[in-house]
């Protein structure tokens, strides 16, 4: 097999989506170190890469199809991963004459579907079109790929690797950031029975544990009245000197870089947790407690310093139980950090009730 000269990523879904190929890419440049990368990315996941590593196409919907696939043509890539398993991504990568392409197919599990899949791709890796009870990480399915590619047979977990693939704005860093316990705020936070009110108790219980000094509300425009209505029921003394504050929307790099300037970070299970997880930056990682270890297996923080939590219904009381567990479960977090070199690994933590 003749070496790829130019690697195509397709993946058209979401940030964490996008995120979870930060290993693959990495086991293909130390594979291929001469090889470059582009990438296909949907309008939400675009600004995930590093330009100075990945040049980026933008896939919106069918209207872009033709100006993509010409882009990426004219771009000459000679192999083409499509990490989604969207119809578009199959036909990009076919429509750019990439002579390697490689891609999942469920074999017979979904008969049309699988049969359809393999006759567009090169290499086809299974994968099981079932829902599992504990799947593989995410991560692990993409790098399955990347070894179809010839990439050695382990990703690596080395954030201080892996943080080089991610386009983190240094201009978006927070004044203090290490002294400061990011909370990103998202719908998946408001249920069960979690109001703002609930939320604030919990943040407030987090920051007293965690061993950290300020507090900054991160959250996405959508979600930005949700922040905003947790914002007001935090203590007021700290509202006045400024130690929880909410940190406005921004785009998609400088959020990365605010991310990336945090002393730790608390979320729910969505982008942020990904993005931490491929910078180093130690995680607290809420998921519904109905699916936990379903989505504990497959999308727990990567390469950072990590602990996965169920979240309950909420009751009077749980917030400052559970946010005194979540803040302490921080600060180990942060001390594994001191005087090690490797940050890698998560820890699944049972369902709390």
């Amino acid at each position: 097999m003749a070496e790829p000269r130019r690697i195509l990523l397709v993946r058209l879904d979401g940030i964490g989506d996008a995120l979870a190929c930060v290993p693959m890419l990495e086991g293909l440049s130390r594979t291929y170190p001469s090889a470059t990368f582009g990438a296909v990315m949907s309008k939400v996941n675009a600004g995930i890469l590093s330009p100075a590593r990945v040049t980026t196409y933008v896939y919106g919907g069918e209207d872009d199809l033709l100006h993509v696939t010409e882009e990426a043509r004219n771009a000459g890539y000679d192999a083409a991963v499509v990490a989604t398993e969207e119809v578009a991504g199959y036909e990009i990568a076919r429509s750019i004459g990439a002579h390697i392409r490689v891609g999942f197919w469920h074999r017979f599990e979904k008969p049309f579907k699988s049969l359809w899949q393999r006759a567009q791709l090169t290499r086809a890796v299974y994968r099981p079109a079932a829902r599992m009870r504990a799947p593989a990480h995410e991560a692990l399915a993409m790098y399955s790929l990347a070894r179809a590619l010839g990439a050695a047979s382990e990703p690596t977990a080395d954030a201080s690797v892996l943080r080089a693939w991610v386009n983190a704005d240094p201009a978006g860093a927070l004044p203090d950031g290490q002294a400061t316990l990011g909370v990103q705020i998202a719908s998946k936070l408001a249920t069960g029975g979690w109001g703002p009110a609930a939320l604030a108790a919990l943040i407030d219980a987090s920051l007293a544990y965690a061993g950290l000094t300020r507090c900054v509300l991160l959250a996405s425009e959508a979600d930005a009245p949700l922040a905003r209505a947790v914002l007001e029921h935090m203590p007021p003394a700290q509202l006045a000197s400024g130690v929880v504050r909410l940190h406005p929307p921004s785009d998609v790099p400088r959020w990365l870089g605010a991310i990336a300037s945090l002393g730790a970070l608390i979320t729910p299970d969505t982008g942020a947790a990904h993005a931490a997880g491929m910078l180093g930056v130690p995680v607290a990682d809420l998921f519904d407690s109905a699916s936990f270890e379903e989505l504990s297996s497959r999308w727990r923080p990567w390469a950072a310093p990590a602990r996965c939590f169920a979240k309950s219904d909420w009751h009077p009381g749980l917030e400052s139980r559970f946010g005194a567990e979540v803040g302490a479960a921080v600060k180990e977090l942060r001390a594994s950090l001191k005087g090690s070199d490797n940050l890698k690994g998560s820890t699944p933590v049972g369902k709390r009730e």
